[in-house]
């Protein structure tokens, strides 16, 4: 036994000798990775996702440097070289984050416009403690030497044996077994779940390490890029689509706000059933409420979302097109050559702008509003630094500068705003105590969703009164809706009684604010989503033949569509409207998917 134990001690002496820089580099990246997780994305993890995405930091450095232990010719240049390419990377990654709150992704090679509004301010991003990143692959190639000749004496001094391909083979395995036992003790299905549906780089470093999240967006990248239907594939959709595309419906309101400034904000959260409520005697959303009384309002709206969430809100509102239930569209097919609202609207003499409070890759968001067509999108890194509340920069400032910037946008405008304030995990703040409810007297965090949207519609009133103030209020066509109802469990509060299980859960209001409009009305007719583009086409006069899956909520007699579901449209109907929906849906599908949009033009 003894003897056995001085083998392995001679042996592991042995390995680290020849394998010096090897080891040295794994260390230093997997303690570099671990500060740029916890220190730098700052990410608030539950403590067993964080402490994966650190043990796959370490396991991702192992796996890197692995085949360099089967090298002998060449192997220090080669591992000077990596190691030398691996900060860069971090460091990249760190003056990337800093501007963005993101980090970089492989849709950069196709859209060079991120680089291009990070360049003046790269000089400022770059920190001298950020070459703290280097210093290991100096320290490794001054130590080398000295490392050589101390094991050159131990060798003398203890009969080192020289290595054969066991010791390697037996640490190699070690590491893979290492790696392979995290991935499942996560689940193959949460890897899957990421590489399929999609997620945004930073969340995928909270599994898996910011290596690993490199490694999963370069393959999905690679794997969009690749995917093609056949030629007759293509046809057969082709034909399909001619066949069953229907024409553009009118209505009587038909270009009643030609060639006026479109401003479109999606409300995070915001539940139908929160409209024209009292909360402790106070009114929940009296902007909105006050809003919908003076407009075209929509209490029957179905959102549609898929495994996207809220940016499949986004992309449906944007395209008229079903959301993927397997995938997030803005992740996985982001640079498609989509047909859009915005691109409609600029070729009719619009500009298009989107903004968000938050970080622009979220949800592949830059990536994807520029292949929607939007000239700018406006994210965190182009507001003030104001206080954050729950997701983002708070509803007040984002709402604010929002105006002003659309003040300056070109006209005719489409203005497209996204607010978060409303955004899960509901947290009460100083700002957000408007209605002065006590969390504690309903269940989990309804309290905190109350007050939130009730901050939300205060600061939404704000921004229509700078609207007002700039003369574009009265004189432009507003849209408001929903994304998706708050996830909440069924509560009663004031005059709102909620349940979830009815249609409560599954309304979202859509308001259509008419240019000068002075007299409102309800309209009980159920629309989704799907139907806000053509809806807005219908209302500013502009005629398309583009493929849109909804269709004008104010077109009548026959050209309305039927629903199919409590929740969806189907298009078109020819007997069997669940088989009909199902075609439909994987019709749109097909054409994300293998990004068909052009094809469709032809």
């Amino acid at each position: 036994m003894v003897e056995l134990i001085k083998k392995i001690i001679k042996q592991t002496i042995s390995f680290t000798r020849d394998q010096y820089l090897i080891i040295f580099f794994v260390v230093a990246l997997g303690f570099k990775l671990f500060f740029l997780n916890t220190y730098v994305l700052k990410v608030t993890w539950p403590e067993n996702q964080y402490w994966y995405g650190i043990l796959f930091g370490f396991l991702s450095a192992g796996l890197l440097f692995l085949p360099l232990i089967f090298i002998k010719k060449y192997k220090n240049t080669i591992a000077i070289i990596l190691a030398l390419l691996l900060s860069l990377l971090i460091f990249v990654d760190n003056v990337y984050f800093s501007y963005f709150s993101s980090l970089p992704t492989a849709g950069l090679l196709s859209s060079a416009s991120q680089a291009s509004d990070v360049g003046p301010a790269i000089k400022d991003l770059i920190k001298v403690w950020m070459l703290l990143y280097f210093v290991d692959v100096i320290i490794a190639v001054l130590t080398l030497k000295p490392a050589r000749l101390l094991a050159q004496k131990m060798s003398e001094r203890f009969v080192l044996p020289k290595l054969n391909w066991r010791a390697p083979l037996v640490v190699a395995t070690i590491i893979v077994a290492c790696f392979c036992s995290a991935i499942f003790s996560l689940g193959l299905s949460k890897l899957t779940e990421v590489m399929n549906r999609g997620y945004d780089t930073v969340s995928t470093a909270q599994y898996y390490g910011a290596i690993m999240a490199h490694v999963i967006d370069v393959t999905r990248f690679v794997k969009e890029e690749m995917v093609h239907l056949s030629p007759d594939q293509e046809k057969v959709l082709i034909d399909w689509v001619k066949k069953n595309k229907p024409v553009q419906a009118t209505s009587r309101l038909n270009g009643v706000a030609k060639n006026k400034n479109i401003i479109m904000i999606q409300v995070e959260s915001l539940g139908g059933f929160v409209l024209n409520q009292k909360v402790n005697g106070k009114e929940l959303t009296p902007n909105l409420d006050k809003l919908a009384s003076l407009s075209q309002y929509f209490p029957n709206e179905r959102f549609m979302i898929g495994a996207g969430h809220t940016s499949d809100a986004d992309f449906t509102a944007n395209t008229s097109y079903y959301p993927l239930y397997d995938a997030s569209t803005f992740v996985l097919y982001g640079n498609d050559d989509f047909v859009s609202l915005p691109k409609i609207l600029i070729s009719n003499g619009y500009s298009a702008y989107a903004y968000h409070g938050y970080n622009r890759n979220f949800w592949n968001r830059d990536t994807t509003y520029g292949s929607l067509g939007y000239q700018k999108f406006y994210a965190a890194d182009n507001y003030s630094k104001g206080a954050k509340i729950n997701l983002g920069l708070n509803d007040g400032d984002f709402l604010s500068e929002t105006a002003d910037y659309i003040k300056k946008q070109p006209k005719p405008s489409f203005s497209y705003a996204i607010t978060l304030s409303s955004h899960v995990p509901f947290e009460i703040t100083s700002e957000t105590k408007g209605l002065g409810v006590n969390a504690k007297d309903y269940p989990d965090q309804v309290g905190g969703y109350l007050e939130n949207i009730n901050y939300t519609d205060r600061m939404l009133g704000r921004f229509f009164d700078k609207l007002k103030a700039a003369g574009l209020y009265d004189d432009s066509l507003i849209v408001v809706y929903g994304d998706h109802e708050p996830v909440l469990p069924a509560f009663t509060a004031g005059t709102i009684k909620y349940n979830p299980s009815t249609d409560q859960g599954k309304e979202v209001p859509l308001i259509f604010k008419l240019p000068n409009e002075t007299e409102g009305a309800v309209h009980k007719n159920q629309g989704s989503h799907l139907d806000i583009m053509p809806t807005i086409l219908d209302l500013v006069g502009v005629k398309t033949d583009t493929l849109m899956f909804g269709q004008s909520l104010f077109a009548s007699g026959d050209k309305i569509l039927e629903v199919c579901t409590d929740q969806l449209f189907a298009f078109p109907i020819s007997g069997d409207c669940k088989a009909d929906l199902k075609t439909t849906k994987n019709k749109a599908a097909e054409i994300i998917r293998y990004n068909q949009f052009d094809n469709l033009k032809r």
